[in-house]
């Protein structure tokens, strides 16, 4: 065992997991918000060229997804604030 995972799991013996994902959903949704309004910003969108938007909308499946794995309760399932289906245009 190295000592990387030695600490991991020395850090999940301490640690409330249900509230340290909870505390991981609200970081991950806080930089979801921040991106949602970015991309409402018409300065910030005509400063990014396709490419770049492409990559944002491709980070935001990444976060979604990683979101995905911290839920733990089902009532955290939706996203409260309609990330992916009125906010983003991904055409």
């Amino acid at each position: 065992m190295n000592l990387h995972t030695f600490m991991i799991m020395k850090l999940k013996e301490k640690t409330d997991v249900k509230k340290h994902h909870s505390n991981i959903l609200r970081k991950v949704d806080t930089v979801l918000k921040h991106i949602d309004d970015l991309r409402e910003d018409p300065l910030f969108i005509d400063q990014i060229h396709g490419e770049q938007e492409l990559s944002l909308d491709q980070t935001i499946e990444l976060l979604v997804g990683i979101r995905t794995k911290f839920i733990t309760d089902k009532k955290d399932v939706e996203l409260p604030i309609g990330f992916e289906s009125s906010s983003f245009d991904v055409s």
